[in-house]
C-alpha cells in the first residue's frame, strides 16, 4: 500500500476495510508529493501527499477508508463513481474528506465544509474543538483555520460525497505546509501534518463520532 501512494505513475483505488463502518476516511484526489497533476481531465491538480494523512487518521480510528490514487476520474463528484459507490456500501454515519489546496487557493490554511449552510454546526463544532487543541502548540498555532460556510472559499456544494444527506461530511481542505516537506519531490507528510492528523482525531472522538 505504501508503493502504491508514493508511485507517481500507478493509477488505483485503496480500500481498507474495517469493522467500524460507522465513519469513513476518503481521500478522492490523492498523488504523492511531486506530482502536482491527476489523469483526471475534469480534475487535474492532485491533493499531494492527503493519502498519506487520510490512511493514519483510518488507522487510529479503526475505521475503513478509501483513496483514489492518481485516478482517472474526479471520484467524489459523482455517486456513481466507483468511489461514491464504495461509501454508499459502507452506510457510513459519518464520511471525513481529505483534500489539500494550493496555498493562494483559499482563506485559511485550513478549511472545513459540510457542504451546506444548514450543517453549519458540524463544521464550526470541528473547527471550534481543533482550536481550542493546538492555540498554545508552537508547530500549530499559526496556521488559520475555518469551519463557517459563508466564510471559507472551499465550500465542497458540488461534491456528491460531501452534500448527500444519508451521511454527515466534513470536506477537510489542508495546506502544503501540513502535506510535504517544502522543496521537496518526494516522501511523506511532514510532523506537523501527522500532529495535525492526531487534533483531529482527538476532536472527531470529543464529537462522539467514533
Amino acid at each position: 500500500m505504501e508503493d502504491i501512494l508514493a508511485d507517481k505513475n500507478v493509477s488505483s483505488l485503496l480500500i481498507f476495510e474495517r469493522k467500524n463502518t460507522d465513519i469513513v476516511i476518503g481521500v478522492p484526489h490523492h498523488a504523492p508529493a511531486g506530482k502536482s497533476e491527476l489523469l483526471c481531465p475534469n480534475h487535474r491538480n492532485s491533493d499531494e501527499n492527503a493519502g498519506y494523512l487520510g490512511k493514519y487518521i483510518a488507522e487510529k480510528l479503526n475505521c475503513c477508508c478509501i483513496i483514489a490514487c492518481n485516478y482517472h476520474l474526479d471520484v467524489n463528484k459523482c455517486l456513481c463513481s466507483d468511489y461514491g459507490v464504495h461509501i454508499a456500501r459502507w452506510c457510513p454515519k459519518y464520511l471525513i474528506e481529505i483534500h489539500g489546496h494550493g496555498s493562494d487557493s483559499a482563506k485559511f490554511d485550513i478549511e472545513i465544509s459540510s457542504g451546506s449552510a444548514k450543517n453549519n454546526k458540524y463544521s464550526q463544532k470541528l473547527e471550534k474543538l481543533l482550536c481550542e487543541k493546538w492555540v498554545d502548540d508552537d508547530i500549530l498555532s499559526h496556521v488559520s483555520i475555518s469551519g463557517d460556510y459563508g466564510a471559507i472559499k472551499l465550500k465542497a456544494s458540488g461534491s456528491a460525497t460531501i452534500i448527500d444527506s444519508r451521511w454527515i461530511a466534513f470536506h477537510i481542505e489542508l495546506p502544503p505546509e501540513l502535506r510535504f516537506e517544502k522543496g521537496r519531490k518526494s516522501g511523506e507528510p511532514p510532523q506537523i501534518g501527522y500532529k495535525f492528523c492526531d487534533y483531529l482525531i482527538e476532536s472527531l472522538k470529543e464529537m462522539s463520532l467514533v
